[in-house]
This record gives structure tokens, C-alpha cells and sequence, in this order.
């Protein structure tokens, strides 16, 4: 039997004496950090321990999560007894939940190599492609199987936190915990469908005007994008309908670095993605209050959205000169 390592092994003991636990995740969540969550629920379950995800009132579900109903979130702060799992969350202070009171205990379950080691257990592996991939070893170190709608979950969040299998972050290791997941009854091209291919022609309508109002930057290493209010309204599209625009700006040839700003209707302002071929945008992020992986990262502000796009145009050129010179 493989030996764990030491933070492994803290982590399985700490999960072997649960007997309630809260799951919560980051705001704006996506199906990593959901399909993570549905999995870690799944386990505790399996293990008889109660386990629910808490969301709050005003966070919504990525479009698309066919694997997580409304009904099964609880959209309230769990009993101060309760152990509270934060999954795939760089930072405290950005878990989707009223957490400032927060009093008791805390486990950080992340991949983003930024993570602050909040908590009073932080299991955090950088180089995972996705923090569905590290609860997939949490069950193979506790020697527990997923139920086949918790391997479809987990499936799903390797599969969109690796770019299906296409970034820098993918390794065997991840190709084999994806592998298992599919002989546990992930089914590979229904996942497919329900992640990428369910766009309405209103979100084509709205990628559109992304296009239209994207800024080239640098003689094109960089593009800089802005999807206002009035281009939601005018696409008919809602605000969770961007997934992936900013990975279609980065795909352009010769692109280095490309971001998408987008205004919001609650919470901050404006939302910024961020994506790179080569440079660490978690840098870039990080000087905004913000953070995620070296080749995909966000932040979000409450300046005005033209302003934001000046401020990272600006950046952007002044560092890409530098970089070529």
C-alpha cells in the first residue's frame, strides 16, 4: 500500500472523526468547485455523516451544472458546530458564504497555488489540475469509491478546470483519476455535451459583441474585451452566459495574455478574466485584490468598466514592451 503524505494523512484522520460537516464554496463558483463539492459530499454521506453545501442567498450556480440542483443547496450559515470544508477557495474572505464571524473549525481543500493556508487544516496542492482531481485521491486514500453521480461530478470539474484535458495542468495522474471516474460511471461524452454544448443563441449573440468590443493590445499579444449591461440587454443574454469567451480570446493566434471585463448587476462593479499563454496573470490579478492560477486568474473592482480596461491596456502594453525589449 502506498504510503500517504503527511498532509494526506491530517486530512483523512480529520474526515475519519467528522460527525457533521458544512461545505462551502468561493463566490462566483464554477463547476470545479461545485463538482468538488458534490463529490466531498458524497464521500461523507457514504461514511453516514451529515453533509450539505452552503451557498449564499444571492450566489448562483455556473450555467450548465446539470450535476447540482438549487434544491439540494442550503442557502444559510451552518450550526457553529459543524466543520466547515472550504473547497477551491484562495482566500477566506471569498467563500460564498457570511463567514466573518465565523467561529469554528475550518478545512481548505485548494489547487490554486496562491491559497492564503487558511483554516485550521490546509490540504492545498498546486500543481492539481483541479481541486475535483484532489477529492478523487481523498477517496483513494480512504479507500472509498464515488457513487457513479458523484464520479459524473467530479468528471465534470477536472474536465472544466483542465480545459478538458488541455492545460498546462493536466498530467497523467489527472488523465488517470478521469480515467477511474469513467469506469465508475462518468460518462465522458454526456459530460461534453452538458459543459459545452449547451450555449443559447443568445449566448452566441453576446460571445458577438464580446468580439466587436475587443481592444488589441501590443500589435495583438494581448486582448482586452468588455461586455457591459447594455450588451447583455441588447444580446439578451444573462450575466452567467460568458463562460469561456475569455479562452476564445486567448486562442487567437499570437495572443500572449487575454482578459474580459464584465460589468455586474450585484456585488462588485465589474469582473475581470484573465488568461495567459506563458505569463503568471495570478500576479497581475493579485495587485487588484485578486488571485487564482498563474495561467487563469480574476479579480473584481468597483471602478467604472472603461476605466478598467484603460488600467489593464495600459498594464498589459507596458509589460509585454518590457518583456521584448
Amino acid at each position: 500500500m502506498k504510503t500517504l503524505s503527511a498532509d494526506m494523512a491530517a486530512l483523512c484522520r480529520h474526515i475519519r472523526s467528522e460527525t457533521s460537516v458544512a461545505i462551502a464554496l468561493h463566490q462566483n463558483p464554477d463547476h470545479d468547485a461545485a463538482g468538488a463539492a458534490v463529490g466531498l459530499r458524497d464521500l461523507f454521506v457514504q461514511r453516514g455523516v451529515p453533509a450539505a453545501i452552503h451557498l449564499s442567498v444571492d450566489e448562483h450556480l455556473p450555467s450548465h451544472t446539470f450535476f447540482l440542483d438549487e434544491a439540494e443547496l442550503a442557502r444559510r450559515m451552518p450550526a457553529d458546530d459543524t466543520t466547515l470544508y472550504v473547497l477551491d477557495t484562495g482566500s477566506f474572505a471569498r467563500t460564498a458564504l457570511a463567514v466573518e464571524s465565523w467561529k469554528g473549525t475550518i478545512v481548505n481543500i485548494d489547487h490554486h497555488h496562491d491559497n492564503a493556508r487558511f483554516g485550521d487544516l490546509a490540504y492545498v496542492r498546486g500543481q492539481a489540475s483541479s481541486t475535483a482531481e484532489i477529492i478523487c485521491d481523498v477517496y483513494v486514500a480512504l479507500g472509498e469509491v464515488p457513487s457513479p453521480a458523484a464520479a459524473t461530478a467530479l468528471y465534470a470539474g477536472i474536465s472544466f478546470d483542465s480545459g478538458h484535458f488541455r492545460h498546462s495542468s493536466t498530467s497523467a495522474h489527472t488523465l488517470r483519476q478521469a480515467a477511474w471516474l469513467v469506469a465508475l460511471g462518468a460518462d465522458p461524452a454526456a459530460v461534453y455535451r452538458e459543459l459545452y454544448e449547451q450555449r443559447s443563441l443568445a449566448a452566441l449573440r453576446l460571445w458577438a459583441r464580446a468580439v466587436a468590443n475587443t481592444t488589441s493590445v501590443s500589435d495583438g499579444r494581448a486582448l482586452v474585451s468588455l461586455l457591459t449591461l447594455a450588451d447583455y440587454q441588447a444580446a439578451g443574454a444573462g450575466e452567467d452566459e460568458t463562460e469561456a469567451i475569455v479562452d476564445m480570446l486567448r486562442s487567437v493566434g499570437g495572443v500572449e495574455v487575454a482578459v474580459l471585463v464584465k460589468e455586474q448587476t450585484s456585488g462588485s462593479r465589474v469582473r475581470v478574466s484573465l488568461r495567459s499563454q506563458g505569463w503568471d496573470v495570478s500576479a497581475l490579478a493579485a495587485e487588484r485584490g485578486g488571485g487564482g492560477h498563474q495561467r487563469a486568474a480574476g479579480f473584481s473592482a468597483d471602478d467604472d468598466p472603461q476605466e478598467v480596461v484603460a488600467w489593464l491596456s495600459s498594464v498589459l502594453g507596458a509589460r509585454l514592451q518590457t518583456a521584448s525589449s
